[in-house]
């Protein structure tokens, strides 16, 4: 700060020097005493606030530059011919360093190739070719370095610069295009103050029209004005702390995000709650939440602890005075919220760990299934084929063995009554129907091996998850277990439809006391549903039992 503070002491001396020295030579074609210092004080004042606020940032030191570059080329003005001399060295020391400023803004830093190309074209021309050009460039007043007149120089010099500036306008144009609405709020004064000198020093030169030279007068004296305006608008955004503060008392949680976006004019603004155990963040929905590189990240601390981050527009770190008042401001409201944001998260991990468990148990089912029907299954139909094979053999012997063919004929009787009790078990564990056919078939097979009528009414169907056919399946066949074991019903019914989520719904006409805290299978169902995002719901009573089954469909 002290070196910037007495660069701009050194410049405010110096331009006083020139204004001096340069009043005598003043005329109807160059700029007034009173414009040129109130150009180059604009340049060393908003130099020194623009490094008082960003130390690390070199905008302010470029606008020093600027203002000390703009006094020196009035040195051209002055009737002494050593002065006029030195001047016309210096006579365009300011552009190649307002360019250099125009395309660094706001973070101080050349973005691109392109920059770094203009930049050094015009520092080349503005330092090496201006001075070269002095021994040929002949003036009213004396030249002491000049050789020999060429009237040509000055078109030569005009043409480069116009080649720069319609290179300014592109940059500049489509910086704008491509800037978000909170890096447009920061760029719009200084964008336009660049567009209009720009296009003054592509036009001048040819059409050579006042009004122009006017225009780009008003370009250099505005873009000291415009960063000005810039703090103004900074301290209007310590007015939208201030409202926040207001309404922060007053807002639910859904509201902070959109008002902590209002006052920092950001509405891709997210706030993440940070998670210390986990070391991550997530929304205030519990969601974990990943970071777009496209989006800068500024920390929210309390009480020395992180407690949330705020995802934000880079362009916002330019106001890091309103960024931090902002921050400041919620840090409690952000901390009490991530207390919130931490419940919900981990009762969607439960949630989760719950939904694994069940797809896991399912995939047990599946697989115990599989193993029975391909092999114990199949083993034991094979034997019963060779005890057939050994009755039929027994029939063609001459000599008949009457205690040999009853073994037999009980061995294949007890054989075949094992295959339809692992059949039984096979499906209870998992119906093969159902992941072959799917809900529909499997609930019209369930219906047919029931001993009382159940009618089944099955909708529509889309290709459903395996897990809520799964859970579908089960409630319908506890439902219908109960109906017939407890309820003693004399007609059931299965009722499937689907719009956004699968429901289905069992109903007998038995005598009820089904109930969820009763003990039964039905709780186990209810824990599973839930796991599911779903919903399961007994009604009871003398005339009947109804239990409905409510499942989300997602797409797996």
């Amino acid at each position: 700060m002290r070196f910037i503070a007495a660069l701009a002491a050194a410049g405010a001396l110096f331009g006083g020097m020139v204004l001096v020295l340069s009043a005598s030579g003043r005329h109807d074609t160059s700029t007034t005493t009173l414009f040129s210092g109130t150009v180059g004080a604009l340049y060393l004042i908003a130099g020194l606030i623009a490094h008082w606020r960003q130390p690390e940032n070199r905008t302010g030191l470029l606008m020093v530059l600027v203002g000390i570059g703009w006094f020196a080329e009035d040195l051209q003005v002055s009737i002494d011919p050593l002065t006029h001399t030195i001047g016309l060295l210096l006579r365009s020391a300011s552009t190649g360093l307002l360019l250099h400023l125009v395309l660094a803004f706001p973070t101080g830093e050349l973005r691109s190739r392109i920059d770094r190309v203009m930049v050094t074209i015009g520092y080349v021309a503005v330092f090496g070719l201006v001075p070269l050009s002095t021994v040929a460039f002949p003036t009213i007043i004396e030249n002491l370095l000049l050789i020999w007149p060429v009237y040509w120089v000055r078109e030569v010099i005009d043409a480069i610069q116009a080649v720069v500036s319609a290179m300014v306008l592109v940059v500049l144009a489509v910086r704008w295009l491509t800037a978000t609405r909170p890096a447009r709020r920061v760029l719009a004064p200084v964008v336009l103050t660049g567009l209009l000198g720009a296009t003054q020093s592509l036009l001048g030169p040819i059409l050579n029209v006042q009004l122009l030279s006017d225009i780009g007068h008003a370009a250099i004296l505005l873009l000291p004005l415009a960063f000005l305006a810039g703090v103004w608008r900074i301290r209007l955004g310590r007015t939208n702390v201030a409202d926040l503060l207001v309404q922060l008392p007053r807002s639910s949680p859904g509201e902070l995000q959109n008002l902590l976006a209002k006052a920092l004019g950001d509405p891709s603004l997210r706030v993440a709650y940070y998670r210390e155990d986990n070391g991550d963040y997530v929304d205030l929905e519990g969601q974990p939440l990943t970071i777009s590189p496209s989006q800068s990240v500024s920390v929210v601390v309390r009480d020395g602890r992180q407690v949330a981050a705020l995802l934000h527009d880079p362009a916002l770190r330019d106001d890091r005075h309103v960024l931090e008042a902002v921050k400041s401001a919620a840090a409690l409201e952000l901390d009490n919220q991530r207390l919130a944001a931490e419940v919900r998260a981990q009762l969607l991990e439960v949630r989760a760990s719950r939904a694994r468990i069940v797809a896991a148990g399912d995939e047990q089912r599946r697989r115990v299934e599989r193993d029975l029907h391909d092999g114990a299954q199949q083993q034991l139909v094979t034997v019963a084929l060779l005890l057939k094979l050994a009755q039929q053999r027994l029939t063609d012997l001459s000599e008949k063995d009457a205690k040999l063919v009853s073994y037999l004929t009980r061995s294949s009787e007890g054989l075949q009554e094992a295959l339809r009790e692992l059949r039984e078990l096979a499906r209870g564990i998992h119906p093969a129907v159902l992941s072959e056919a799917g809900l529909g078939a499997a609930l019209r097979a369930l219906a047919a091996r029931s001993p009382q009528p159940v009618a089944v009414s099955v909708g529509l169907l889309p290709s459903l998850p395996a897990s809520v056919e799964a859970t579908a399946y089960y409630v319908a066949a506890e439902a219908v277990t109960n109906a017939l074991k407890h309820a003693k019903a004399k007609t059931i019914r299965i009722t499937v439809s689907c719009t956004s989520s699968l429901s289905l719904e069992v109903a007998d006409d038995g005598v009820g006391g089904a109930s969820l805290s009763a003990g039964t299978g039905l709780l186990g169902l209810r824990d599973r549903a839930f796991a599911s995002d779903g919903q399961l719901t007994v009604h009871s009573s003398s005339n009947g039992t109804t239990v409905r089954v409510v499942l989300p469909l997602e797409t797996e």
